[in-house]
């Protein structure tokens, strides 16, 4: 089908944008002399970004039914938003005052972006086209691909990243033009709908466990590369340490709905929050370099399974006009977490070092899987009202 095409190569260069953003940005940033207070506000305002622009796409999408018009705009934005860094420091602008606001814009057009494209994907499931993970999974291989190529930019460059980052957007933008405009308007979601629907036990736990696993997973975005580095290891090994463990997340992905066949996904959550514990340990306290890049193939856990989960769940609990809401409302949660996270754990990082600051992490998630594990037990006895 030449949408479910579209869709594969719109997660594919949406993804692979993440793939030189998420490892080499940080270490861009600190090649600029930009630390502590700055450099965390820099990194936090992404995730604070998708606390507002996710719920407001999925209102729209929902109310208007709009899908590729909505994506083109957010597209749009966010190479707008990158170009300007690319430009500002390609003229010697690169500090934080200068940066800020097309970091702002970046951030707030990209983080609808994966949403959006989630919602066509999720409804293609629904109409039994493509299982949402086999799409989903054509993402990872472009962050994937994109890390590893990324390896050999200089992040001392004043330029390569951004441009590179900038590149990809407007790459994203091109393919959003192969995806559907729109989709029938449906039944117009009413307040209390909403509201019944995020007040229940079973939503509240879900987002409980979702936001404290993300403020857990914060410090592997934000500290992992300069952990590494650290450690010793060269950006070649930085990008290949990221791609093995996206190439994990792939493999993951692809089998994610016989996985999701066979477990409930209220406790493969519990499961990989539980994992996530494990490894944000060994991460802090692991010595050199080499054992990290062992380690990644547990990305695919604590990553990707709670991922394709996490829209499993929503998809089956959100009625079909509520969608784009759930999964908006979704997003802001993690994105919350995310910004509560990158507001504390470089500073935590820059006393402690990776074992502090992972130890710290590991207590957060071990907080995340508690709350899952009750999450699983509530979703086991049917009792998805508030009680």
């Amino acid at each position: 089908m030449p949408g479910v095409v579209a869709l594969r190569l719109y997660y594919l260069a949406s993804f692979a944008v993440l793939g030189v953003y998420l490892p080499f940005f940080p270490p861009w940033l600190a090649a600029r002399g930009i630390e502590g207070v700055h450099f965390g506000l820099l990194m936090a305002t992404y995730p604070a970004m998708g606390v507002i622009g996710p719920p407001v796409f999925g209102l729209v999408a929902d109310a208007l039914g709009l899908r590729g018009h909505l994506l083109r705009v957010a597209c749009a934005g966010a190479f707008v938003g990158f170009a300007g860094v690319a430009a500002l420091a390609g003229a010697g602008g690169g500090t934080f005052a200068a940066l800020l606001l097309p970091v702002v814009v970046f951030a707030f057009f990209r983080t609808p972006m994966t949403m959006l494209g989630d919602v066509v994907a999720l409804e293609a499931a629904r109409e039994g086209h493509v299982p949402y993970g086999m799409t989903r999974l054509f993402g990872s291989m472009g962050f994937l691909v994109a890390a590893i190529l990324a390896g050999g930019l200089e992040p001392t460059s004043a330029v390569q990243i951004p441009l590179a980052i900038a590149a990809l957007l407007l790459v994203t933008l091109g393919i959003s033009f192969a995806l559907p405009s729109r989709v029938p308007v449906p039944a117009r979601p009413s307040a209390a709908q909403i509201r019944a629907l995020l007040t229940s036990a079973d939503v509240r736990l879900f987002l409980a466990s979702a936001f404290f696993a993300q403020v857990a997973f914060a410090c592997y975005d934000q500290c992992f590369s300069l952990h590494l580095l650290a450690r010793g290891a060269s950006p070649r090994i930085l990008g290949a340490t990221w791609a093995v463990g996206v190439s994990a997340e792939v493999v993951l992905m692809a089998n994610a709905s016989a996985l999701a066949a066979r477990v409930r996904a209220p406790v493969l959550l519990a499961i990989a929050y539980g994992v996530a514990v494990l490894r944000w340990i060994l991460i802090g306290f692991v010595p050199g370099f080499w054992p990290l890049l062992v380690l990644q193939p547990l990305h695919a856990i604590t990553f990707g399974l709670p991922w394709v989960s996490a829209l499993a769940y929503v998809k089956d609990r959100a009625p079909k006009h509520l969608l784009g809401t759930a999964q908006g409302v979704f997003v802001a949660t993690i994105s919350l977490g995310s910004v509560t996270g990158m507001l504390g754990w470089i500073h935590v990082y820059r006393r402690g070092g990776g074992a502090l600051a992972f130890g710290g992490a590991a207590l957060v998630s071990a907080l995340a899987c508690g709350i899952a594990i009750a999450f699983a037990r509530r979703t086991r006895a049917g009792r998805n009202e508030d009680s």
